[in-house]
C-alpha cells in the first residue's frame, strides 16, 4: 500500500513518530539510567523494556523494588498504572475498520501515550488507521525506546541522577504539543474542550483523597463516557457539534 508521494503507509507511519523521538529517548535514557542505579544489568533492563514498555510504570517498578516491596504488589501497581492502555486501545479500535483481529491486537499491544496521540489525530483527519501505517509508527517508537533504555544503563555510570530525572520537562512539553495538535486537527473541537474540562476538574476533585494514577484513570472514563455518550446523541439527532 503507497500513500502521497509514492510512499508506502509503513514508511509514513514511521515519519508521523518523528515528533515524538525527543520525548522517548529523553525519558527512555533516565529509565535505563535509573534501571542501572538500581542494580539491574542492561540485558533486564533491555528485557523490561521490551515487555513491560510504558515509561512511568518503569520508573514505578525501579523504585517500588528498590523500596523492597513484594512482586505482587509491584504487579498490582505496574497493572494500575497502565489500564489506561484499555480505553485508548477501545478508543482506536473503531478506527480499524476491515482489520483482522490480530493487527488489532499488534496495533493495540504496541500503544503507548505518545503513540495515541499521534494515531487519534491521524485517525480524526482521515477516519481510519491502517495497519502498515500504525505499524511503522509503533515499530519506530518501539525500537527507539528500546535503544534509549539501553544508552542510558551504558551511560549510568558517568551521569549524575539529578540529570536523568531532569530530562522528564521535554515528555511534559511533547504532551502539551499533541494535545494542541489534536485539538487543532480535530472536527469535534466542542467536544474536545468537554473533555479537557471534565477530565481536569475529575483529576482536581479527587487527587486530594486518591491516588494520582486512580485520579487519571477515573478522569479519562469520565470523560470518554461523555464524550462517547454526546456522540451518540448527535449521530441519532443528525447533528453535528
Amino acid at each position: 500500500m503507497t500513500i502521497k508521494g509514492g510512499r508506502s503507509a509503513f514508511t509514513e507511519g514511521v515519519i508521523a513518530c518523528g515528533p515524538t523521538i525527543l520525548g522517548y529517548w529523553s525519558i527512555g535514557f533516565a529509565s535505563g539510567a535509573i534501571g542501572a542505579v538500581s542494580g539491574f544489568s542492561v540485558s533486564e533492563i533491555v528485557l523490561l523494556a521490551a515487555f513491560l514498555y510504558a515509561g512511568s510504570a518503569q520508573f514505578l517498578f525501579y523504585s517500588l523494588w528498590a523500596a523492597g516491596a513484594g512482586p505482587a504488589a509491584v504487579a498490582l501497581a505496574v497493572l494500575l498504572v497502565n489500564i489506561r492502555y484499555l480505553l485508548m486501545s477501545s478508543y482506536l479500535a473503531r478506527f480499524f475498520a476491515g482489520s483482522s483481529m490480530m493487527q488489532k491486537f499488534v496495533s493495540g499491544v504496541l500503544l503507548t501515550d505518545e503513540t495515541f496521540g499521534v494515531a487519534a489525530q491521524h485517525a480524526g483527519r482521515h477516519g481510519a488507521l491502517p495497519f502498515r501505517w500504525m505499524l511503522g509508527l509503533n515499530v519506530a517508537a518501539y525500537a527507539n525506546w528500546i535503544v534509549a533504555n539501553v544508552v542510558g544503563a551504558m551511560f549510568a555510570a558517568v551521569i549524575p541522577a539529578g540529570i536523568s530525572h531532569g530530562l522528564g520537562f521535554s515528555l511534559t512539553a511533547m504532551f502539551i504539543g499533541l494535545l494542541a495538535l489534536n485539538y487543532f486537527g480535530s472536527a469535534q473541537k466542542r467536544l474536545e474542550i468537554v473533555a479537557m474540562v471534565v477530565s481536569g476538574a475529575a483529576v482536581l476533585g479527587t487527587m486530594g483523597f486518591l491516588d494520582v494514577n486512580v485520579s487519571i484513570l477515573i478522569a479519562t472514563a469520565l470523560a470518554a463516557t461523555i464524550c462517547a455518550t454526546a456522540l451518540q446523541m448527535q449521530a441519532r439527532h443528525g447533528r453535528t457539534a
